[in-house]
């Protein structure tokens, strides 16, 4: 059951005020890397739970070629700023900053790390929340090969960042040849398929009402079997996120290049807020010690649960 997917209205004066949003696959340390796009998304949202599905820094790339630009820096400086503006961050792992796991169960005020989560709605539905990379079989059987496709791909994309460079000249409008790609080629089709199928059964053996994964750079949303499913998408070419009203409804939002380009701001132009902390962000908390938003506290042992404050003791998980 695919939705259509709303554009959001970047001239707003008051942030548009949501209850969870899930953002996946940024890929931090790659040049195609959508940060600009992302930091106007986050200028304009502002939420109670935040979810980063996994594939937020790419471990793979860096390891291979080091490339970090400073707006990396800014997005996650706006991120910080927004966890200490009282929005919880959960930070799922994913494959590519599969390094982040030595933190998981570790708490950072208020960002917390974790390889799942249980995600209650305001409607009382529970969702899986979980990378997806656990339902590919490449990636559990064979890791170099995995790997190489992942280098394919950044040649891809590299071919499609030229592409759409004369597509613009000729004032058209963006197009992912990747994209296309999944959709026309026949095994793509069916290990997406296979793909979702696993994960729809992974969120009904935990008894949960559906999944919200990442992994495949595919945003959807459909009813799999009776599960609802729902992919985040990623911030590399389709720049997409999940945002969840107060209602409990979730729905796909996309946000790409032409609605950054409509306001005419430019890359870097974000909130006020973010150029008057610097680059470090050392600043300390009125009446506080330096080091204490960095406070490290252990989550439960079980599977992470978020959104259900009632369901969950008061002491396991404060200030959700």
């Amino acid at each position: 059951m695919k939705q259509d997917t709303p554009c959001l209205n970047l001239d707003l004066k008051e942030p548009l005020v949501c209850r969870s949003i899930w953002i996946s696959d940024i890929h931090l340390g790659t040049k195609h890397s959508r940060v600009a796009e992302l930091l106007e998304f986050l200028r304009v949202v502002e939420c109670k739970y935040l979810y980063i599905v996994g594939d937020f820094i790419d471990g793979w790339e860096l390891k291979y070629r080091w490339y970090w630009r400073d707006d990396y820096n800014v997005l996650i400086q706006k991120l910080l700023r927004k966890s200490r503006k009282h929005t919880r961050i959960i930070y799922i792992t994913g494959n590519h900053d599969e390094f982040m796991e030595q933190f998981i169960g570790t708490r950072f005020g208020q960002v917390t790390m974790a390889r799942q989560a249980m995600h209650t709605a305001a409607d009382g539905k529970r969702y899986l929340v979980i990378h997806g990379h656990q339902a590919d079989g490449l990636t559990q059987f064979n890791h170099l090969l995995e790997k190489l496709g992942s280098h394919l791909y950044n040649w891809i994309l590299d071919f499609n960042l030229y592409f759409n460079r004369l597509r613009r000249a000729l004032g058209f409008g963006y197009w992912s040849l990747a994209a296309y790609l999944k959709l026309k080629t026949k095994s793509a089709v069916k290990f997406v398929t296979e793909y979702e199928g696993t994960l729809a059964s992974m969120a009904k053996n935990q008894q949960a009402d559906g999944v919200i994964c990442g992994h495949i750079h595919r945003a959807e949303i459909k009813m799999i079997e009776g599960v609802q499913y729902f992919n985040c998408g990623d911030w590399v070419e389709s720049c997409t996120a999940l945002m969840e009203d107060f209602d409990g409804k979730i729905k796909l939002i996309h946000f790409h290049e032409n609605d950054v380009l409509r306001t005419g701001r430019r890359p870097g132009a974000h909130d006020p807020g973010d150029s008057s902390e610097g680059n470090g962000g050392s600043r300390r908390p009125p009446g506080g010690r330096r080091d204490a938003r960095r406070e490290l506290a252990k989550a439960d042992a079980g599977l992470l649960c978020i959104g259900d404050e009632t369901a969950r003791p008061p002491a396991a998980h404060p200030r959700v």
